[in-house]
């Protein structure tokens, strides 16, 4: 007689066989296996646009406040490092770099220093697009070098040559009774060069405009020179041997060294431990001793601006930086400015381009009022918007309201706020996706703001 715990096949309900249970989890698996990337990317998509609302529900479970909208403070402005001109009063991206706004305080950015015309600062993408290159500010062997043309005159065989040039009066301070001069003439290719000197300098000193006559005296015992052959001379002078750049130089080292010691008096009763006018005698002693050996501070003449009433030189002084600073400089010798004063020895100035940005500063003058493109100044407070003004009730309103009514998190949680006028009142959301869902329904969102 057969066993009650025993079933057989007959009495088996239909589909529950073993087999088919094992076929069925195993479509199962598979169907797991083969969906799994889309299960994972669904539930990536569901938990980031839940997100808001989720962190909204968290901080009113664990007691926490609503954090303040970081766009809504009217003291609180935005602005890119990159761009440093773009200034936003709500958060967003740059347009030019695409990189995110960083918020800041209005009025937080520093006043230039003293000296310094304007700041700029650039990527290093513009620094090479614009092929900027900086140069050191040395002490170089500065000369200056006149260039005087005449006709040669011979009286006779064994006498000098004379030559009579005609000078401009930028040229005088450089020329001297007795200067040795270097002399050539262009029908005497290939020949070495003439010695010679200044006889005397002709002139009336009242007035300038007639010219100055310089008489050259050209040494040729073998007579290659003729009555009537044009004569170039060259003569060179040292600038830092002319006594009026000496006492020049002397005088700025002076200024400087009374300066420092004056600010060292003033300030040594609130901050004892200053070395009052040590670093400006050292400057000075150290100036002093490259003028005795016939050096100069110099900077490249493509470095220098001129604008007429100022020169200008755009100094290095971070990163992608680059400060207008105001110099006084000399007369031009070669290549190079002699430095009266607004340098400083082996600092950074931007030889090539320049030109590039003395007219990005001229372009854009707000990114070159302070520190980073800021157009307002620590010193000065920023300017309160009247009340009455719509961006300023905007900003209020805002403020006031802090959460969207749709999604129920804060205003700036999706790069808003956005504003929209519903029935007659001012509503803002935090994106244009809730502005749909708000005028379907107004009623319902509305009365979430009038319940809070």
């Amino acid at each position: 007689m057969p066993s009650s715990d025993s079933i057989s096949p007959t009495n088996a309900p239909a589909g529950d066989t073993p087999s088919e249970r094992l076929s069925a989890g195993l479509a199962l698996r598979v169907l797991i296996v083969r969906l799994r990337f889309f299960l994972v990317l669904f539930a990536v998509l569901l938990l980031v646009g839940s997100w808001p609302m989720l962190r909204h529900n968290w901080q009113r479970l664990m007691g926490a406040k609503s954090a303040a909208p970081r766009g809504m403070d009217c003291d609180m402005e935005f602005w890119c490092p990159m761009c440093p001109g773009v200034v936003s009063d709500w958060p967003g991206k740059c347009p030019v770099c695409n990189m995110a706004l960083v918020r800041r305080k209005k009025g937080e950015a520093v006043p230039l220093p003293d000296g310094v015309l304007a700041r700029m600062q650039f990527s290093p993408y513009r620094v090479q697009l614009a092929g900027i290159r900086t140069v050191a500010v040395e002490y170089r062997p500065l000369r200056r070098e006149v260039v005087l043309s005449g006709l040669a005159e011979r009286p006779t065989r064994t006498a000098p040559v004379r030559v009579r040039a005609e000078a401009f009066a930028v040229d005088l301070p450089f020329l001297s009774e007795g200067q040795a001069v270097e002399s050539s003439a262009e029908t005497l290719p290939g020949h070495a060069a003439f010695r010679g000197r200044i006889a005397r300098i002709d002139g009336e000193p009242a007035a300038p405009a007639a010219g100055w006559t310089v008489h050259l005296e050209i040494d040729d015992p073998d007579g290659d020179l003729r009555s009537g052959t044009l004569v170039t001379a060259r003569v060179e002078a040292p600038l830092a041997r002319l006594p009026w750049w000496r006492r020049a130089v002397t005088e700025e080292g002076e200024k400087e060294s009374a300066v420092d010691v004056g600010l060292h008096g003033l300030l040594t009763p609130a901050i004892p431990g200053i070395p009052g006018g040590v670093c400006s005698l050292m400057r000075r002693a150290c100036r002093q001793a490259m003028l005795a050996e016939g050096h100069g501070l110099a900077v490249p003449c493509s470095a220098v601006i001129d604008h007429g009433l100022r020169k200008v030189v755009f100094v290095e002084s971070g990163m992608g930086m680059f400060d207008a600073v105001e110099v006084a400089v000399g007369p031009r010798c070669g290549d190079y400015y002699p430095v009266l004063w607004g340098l400083e020895h082996q600092q950074s100035v931007a030889a090539t381009g320049a030109f590039l940005l003395d007219a990005e500063m001229w372009l854009n003058h707000g990114l070159a009022a302070t520190y980073f493109g800021a157009t307002r100044s620590a010193g000065t407070p920023a300017p309160a918007a009247p009340p009455s003004s719509p961006l300023e009730e905007d900003r209020l309103l805002a403020a006031k309201q802090k959460i969207c009514p749709v999604t129920g998190g804060p205003l700036d949680s999706m790069g808003g706020p956005v504003r929209l006028v519903v029935e007659g009142r001012v509503v803002f959301v935090c994106c244009k996706g809730c502005e749909g869902p708000l005028r379907k329904a107004p009623a319902k969102y509305l009365s979430k703001l009038q319940a809070k």
